[in-house]
């Protein structure tokens, strides 16, 4: 689908930055907005915008002052995760510490 617009000339310029596509930057803001309102999701953004990755899409994201989602589940994951990684850094230094003790 096409969209077109006729604006003025000033217009134009205060919305497009210096040497930017004012065509992308709409398509962005379009894009942009939506995903706030809960219309696109991330997944579905990273496709309209052709961004390669999550990292690349938060990056984005943070560049246009667009909150990361985090819910509690991220929150509950992250700190299992990480409870889990360290009681695995804990038996491990604990058994190389019983390991350097005990004579060869």
């Amino acid at each position: 689908m096409k969209i077109w617009l006729d604006l003025p000339d000033a217009a134009v310029k205060q919305l497009a930055e210096e040497g930017r596509d004012l065509s992308r930057a709409a398509l962005e803001a379009l894009a942009i907005d939506a995903y706030r309102m809960n219309r696109l999701t991330g997944y579905q953004l990273c496709r309209l915008l052709e961004i390669p990755s999550r990292d690349d899409l938060d990056e984005f994201l943070k560049r246009h002052g667009v909150p990361l989602e985090y819910t509690i589940e991220d929150f509950e994951r992250e700190g299992a995760t990480s409870a889990r990684l360290w009681q695995k850094q804990q038996t491990e230094l604990s058994t190389g510490s019983n390991r350097e003790r005990q004579p060869e």
